[in-house]
């Protein structure tokens, strides 16, 4: 979600849509690539966007003031999650491990050089990195050095952990896909609770964002069928008690990354 309250959206048939407050679509911009995850950059109101694509390995820098591509930035493997930390870009290269990339410049600095899964997601928090991965079931805590803090892993509890985010005092949201939740996590990853099941209407969600400003939880569904329509979970007020709105977003197979910092 931007400054603004315009959301952004990523999917897989190379197009990235952003609507407005009212969920009517703005404008969309085509990509030269299969679009996964997206994070909005306050300080120059860009959008970049990572590729899962073995053709066109890249994340694509989009200028939201002339709705146009302003730049791509080759890399050397598919790419999947993407965060903001300090203006730098940290994203999940398939099997290389956590790289920061300087937008400016475009160079690539290795943080963490272990093999990592397909459609792993990843956030920040000061001098953390949190990684999701859906093979071993785990949320795993570095420091900015690459080194591992601490590892999240309850059998029973979260499933194919995808879509992941931190609030403003360093509590984790991750969803589960398989087990249909979300799951929030202490900082310290020593505690959690389930926050949304599939009682609530989850069926497969994939993605989330959390909005500091709006003090809200924003959950997509995945869809594999063109015809299933996709719901954003809106989640206000205090986390013992949430209140839960469905928003319909049309018949759309989106992946979701709403995030800034």
């Amino acid at each position: 979600m931007m400054s603004d309250g315009r959301m952004a959206f990523s999917d897989f048939k190379n197009t990235v849509k952003v609507f407005n407050t009212k969920g009517l679509e703005d404008f969309q911009v085509k990509m030269p690539h299969y679009g996964f995850d997206i994070v909005h950059n306050n300080v120059d109101n860009t959008l970049a966007v990572t590729s899962d694509s073995h053709r066109i390995s890249c994340i694509t820098i989009i200028d939201i003031e002339t709705t146009q591509i302003k730049k791509c930035i080759a890399l050397p493997s598919s790419n999947y999650g993407i965060a903001l930390n300090e203006n730098r870009l940290i994203y999940v290269g398939h099997k290389w491990g956590i790289y920061e990339i300087n937008p400016l410049n475009e160079s690539i600095t290795d943080i963490v050089r272990n093999e990592t899964a397909s459609d792993s997601y990843i956030a920040t928090f000061r001098d953390k990195i949190y990684l999701t991965n859906w093979r071993k079931n785990t949320v795993t805590c570095y420091n900015l050095q690459g080194n591992i803090l601490w590892t999240f892993q309850k059998n029973g509890v979260l499933a194919n952990p995808h879509g992941i985010d931190v609030d403003e005092i360093g509590n984790l949201y991750v969803v589960g896909t398989s087990s249909k939740n979300v799951v929030a996590i202490s900082s310290d990853g020593q505690q959690y609770k389930e926050i949304l099941s599939a009682s609530d209407g989850l069926i497969k969600p994939f993605s989330l964002h959390y909005s500091e400003s709006k003090k809200q939880l924003l959950v997509a569904e995945f869809s594999d069928k063109a015809y299933d329509s996709p719901f954003l979970f809106r989640i206000a007020g205090d986390i013992e008690t949430p209140g839960i709105h469905r928003m319909p977003l049309g018949n759309m197979n989106f992946m979701m990354r709403l995030f800034e910092k």
